[in-house]
């Protein structure tokens, strides 16, 4: 071995026992290699410093294995084009992460900020009109999007509702009602369709650059069809009418009617998932202006990242104006967002394959 050669791998090495959590071999033989994932590329085996790995061919396949004694330097789970070693791979790039909460008195969820944020914009006229995810009237966990245009009707639509909502359509009415700037609250699938239509060149965004949507975007894991869900509740002896507040968190789904808590954990509710969330890499909506959600904040907080610069502007200006609280988030904490984000990923390599 060259020293040149040795002082490379010296260096990835340490570079990764500074900046990154590492995984031995066995993480990647769990993640990539026993579920078919592997693309025998030879990155991990030719990777390895301790040369603890080998390329097994005896089965007509080439199979890393372990053959030598593991370091657990996480060379090679960090080499496979598979894995999603870093934070930009599963929660995108970042200006600021906060834990925050609004400072007005009603929160339906978590921090409330959601909600202050879009009451800032809509009395500063930084906005013309905002669309969030409401409770239907005759249906009431049967979501319906508006386009709300005073603040004050803002806390009619707070709290979150688990089946998807087309909130990009009554974006698309406001602007056909004359709007200019519309703000849109959505899951990472809503935002991605705004940035199509912002990237596209016959996007209605990239066409007429008059028109402007700021983006927060909800973290989720899943989005439930509302019949299925129904269905499920009701095989629970629950009636989904009866429920005043739904709730995700700690891999828990939780539900509370007048009389009773529920609680199940989430993977209990795969067959009322929507079909097109087993498609979906994104837990925390990486093409927002800022990504909120409860992961990675104590309870009655709410996880803010800042993504663009006009995220980090409304943000600051909420609060310094006092309608926010907010504080930078911890190293544990990001760390708990990236271990979702990234086991989100991988539930995608669990789905059967066609061939």
């Amino acid at each position: 071995m060259s020293e040149r050669h040795q002082v490379t791998m010296d260096r990835a090495q340490r570079w990764l026992k500074e900046n990154t959590k590492r995984y031995a071999f066995k993480k990647l033989e769990k993640d990539i290699i026993q579920p078919g994932v592997c693309v025998e590329c030879g990155s991990c085996v030719e990777s390895c410093p301790a040369d603890a790995l080998t390329g097994d061919l005896s089965s007509g396949k080439y199979v890393p294995t372990l053959t030598g004694n593991c370091t657990s330097c996480g060379v090679c789970y960090a080499m496979c084009p598979r894995t999603y070693p870093l934070w930009t791979d599963v929660a995108g790039h970042f200006r600021s992460i906060w834990k925050a909460r609004s400072t007005g008195e009603h929160r339906k969820q978590d921090g409330g900020v959601v909600t202050a944020l879009l009451g800032y914009m809509l009395d500063h006229d930084l906005i013309d009109a905002a669309v969030v995810a409401c409770r239907g009237d005759s249906k009431p966990w049967m979501p319906e999007a508006r386009l709300v245009e005073d603040a004050k009707l803002l806390s009619d639509c707070g709290g979150t509702i688990y089946s998807h909502a087309s909130v990009v359509g009554k974006m698309m009415e406001g602007f056909k009602n004359g709007a200019l700037s519309v703000a849109v609250v959505g899951t990472s699938c809503d935002i991605d369709a705004v940035e199509r239509m912002k990237q596209h060149p016959a996007g209605y965004l990239s066409v007429d650059r008059r028109r402007s949507v700021f983006s927060i975007g909800l973290f989720c894991m899943e989005s439930f069809e509302y019949p299925k869900l129904k269905a499920w509740l009701k095989s629970q002896e629950v009636d989904i009418d009866e429920i005043s507040r739904f709730e995700i968190s700690g891999g828990k789904f939780r539900v509370r009617t007048p009389k009773t808590e529920h609680e199940w954990p989430v993977s209990e509710l795969d067959s009322a998932a929507s079909t097109s969330c087993a498609y979906c890499h994104d837990l925390t909506s990486m093409n927002a202006d800022l990504s909120c959600g409860n992961i990675g904040s104590e309870e009655g907080f709410t996880t803010v990242i800042v993504r663009t610069v006009a995220g980090e502007q409304v943000l600051q200006e909420a609060v310094q104006e006092g309608r926010i609280e907010a504080e930078l988030t911890d190293p544990k904490s990001l760390g708990t967002i990236q271990n979702v984000a990234r086991s989100k990923r991988y539930k995608y390599y669990g789905m059967k394959p066609k061939h």
